[in-house]
């Protein structure tokens, strides 16, 4: 009878803990479901003067490599219409990282960026803020500088290379 009660003791201690470990960290911090989740981007989207035109929309993108086709799907949250302008909208979920890099902005907004022409934006229902990503490829800074400082130095040698020229068979 000992050995029962130590028995049924250990395994309801191993459920208790079990359970309490294997719970999310994130289910502490999530508002609901999921769908809950999106509801609320959607409000934040209209107070914030975006008309929502669409909801969850999923493109299949097929990738070949050699023989080999992949496919995978990217997911439009909303597509949100402001000034004439029609917006992919990507929501910010619990499981995404808090700080966002190049990496992950190339990886989960590019797609969208390039599929639409448009700058993406990116809600993030906790913080109730709103971001437009935009991609661009020009460099504004010192790119500028240096291919403006390089067709000068090539006008500077060309006008001397002519003066020379007419100078040698001018006389």
């Amino acid at each position: 009878m000992e050995v029962l009660a130590v028995l049924t003791f250990l395994t309801v201690a191993f459920l208790f803990v079990r359970s309490k470990y294997r719970a999310s960290a994130l289910s502490e911090y999530a508002s609901g479901s999921q769908r809950e989740y999106i509801i609320r981007a959607g409000d934040i989207l209209q107070d914030r003067g975006y008309r929502i035109v669409d909801e969850r929309i999923a493109h299949e993108i097929a990738s070949f490599y050699g023989a080999k086709k992949f496919v995978t799907y990217t997911i439009v949250d909303f597509l949100a219409e402001k000034d004439g302008v029609v917006h992919p909208v990507k929501v910010r979920s619990p499981r995404d990282p808090n700080r966002l890099t190049g990496v992950w902005l190339r990886r989960y907004l590019l797609p969208l960026y390039i599929l639409y022409d448009t700058p993406v934006v990116y809600v993030m229902p906790d913080t109730e803020t709103i971001e437009l990503v935009d991609f661009s490829l020009d460099y504004p800074g010192r790119y500028y500088r240096v291919k403006w400082r390089g067709r000068l130095l090539w006008l500077i040698a060309g006008v001397v290379l002519g003066w020379l020229l007419a100078a040698v068979h001018g006389g």
